[in-house]
């Protein structure tokens, strides 16, 4: 005896024009327009943002969708959290875009607001479902969760970017430079050699450090004839991540500027990927120009260090004479 059973019924989804309907064509659109973002990101970019940055963005670009697209299957299966939730997510979604245009716009840049856009088109259309279920817990979890990765995206920068909240601050650095000056000849020629050595440490660290810090050494001083005193002796690299004559972005232009405050320069870069926030000590030399050196200014010796372009610390310069 064979028994018959009722096929389940197929549930029916909201009308096309409706506040459901538009929203869930709405959410589909913005959780691709995220997700292809977050795919651009594995391709590097010309000008590498923080590591930091990147990760904590993306992460919750890519929560982000998936809460989108948990929504619009609830819409268009007319379940009753969904429909609940739905007008409080496009109106955080509306003034999130609009926060991100607003800003976009002031920093001289144009971005089209999408999202503002069809969030406001959702919402001007008409509710399929009447009346309106109330709030449940999976609505308040879902528009909660939206909130909070609304404001992880937004706030990533201010936050994790290089110079951000959680970046190290110029209190966090001790640095410190000492000379020895050497003694001038009977014929009054300077020392052959001046010996400098400059250390650092830090007492506090962000997470996962990247980008290139830098230490500019300078000095001025010429003789009688108005030619150098001293030029840059042999600058091995003795510290892991540490390279002697490396230059780059992002403390390329303070690096730069730094230098060119001095006669007489040379620079190191620091790796952070590579050595993080460990201390180090830096061993260098100048050696004499000339054979003489006829009526010898003093010398000052300066050295700065540069934290990923957003700013630098001055040792007190000293000044060696005889």
């Amino acid at each position: 005896m064979s028994t018959f059973v009722r096929p389940p019924l197929e549930v029916e989804g909201p009308d096309q024009g409706s506040l459901e309907g538009r929203a869930s064509l709405a959410l589909k659109i913005i959780a691709a327009l995220n997700g292809f973002g977050v795919i651009l990101a594995f391709f590097p970019p010309p000008v590498p943002p923080a590591r930091l940055l990147t990760l904590s963005f993306n992460v919750a670009s890519v929560l982000l969708v998936v809460l989108l697209l948990v929504e619009a299957r609830g819409l268009d299966r007319l379940r009753p959290w969904a429909i609940a939730a739905v007008r409080p997510l496009l109106v955080v979604i509306a003034l999130a875009g609009a926060y991100v245009f607003a800003l976009a716009v002031l920093g001289g840049r144009f971005r089209v607001p999408f999202d503002t856009a069809l969030a406001i088109w959702a919402l001007l259309a008409g509710p399929h479902v009447t009346p309106r279920p109330r709030l449940q817990g999976r609505s308040f979890a879902l528009l909660g969760g939206a909130v909070v990765l609304s404001a992880g995206m937004l706030f990533a920068q201010p936050l994790f970017d290089w110079g951000g909240a959680v970046d190290v601050r110029p209190a966090d650095l001790k640095s410190s430079m000492t000379v020895d000056c050497g003694a001038a000849a009977a014929d009054g020629t300077v020392p052959a050699t001046i010996r400098i050595t400059y250390d650092w440490s830090w007492t506090s660290s962000s997470p996962l450090p990247d980008g290139l810090d830098a230490i500019v050494v300078g000095w001025d001083g010429d003789d009688g004839l108005g030619r150098p005193l001293y030029l840059i002796g042999i600058t091995p690299d003795t510290l892991a991540g540490v390279y002697s004559g490396r230059r780059g972005y992002p403390s390329r232009e303070m690096t730069a500027e730094a230098a060119e405050e001095s006669r007489g320069w040379w620079h190191w870069g620091v790796e952070l990927v590579e050595r993080g926030y460990a201390p180090g000590h830096l061993e260098v030399e100048l050696r004499r120009a000339q054979p003489t050196t006829p009526d010898p200014e003093p010398v000052s010796i300066r050295a700065s260090y540069i934290h990923l372009g957003v700013w630098r610390q001055d040792v007190q310069a000293v000044t060696c004479s005889w």
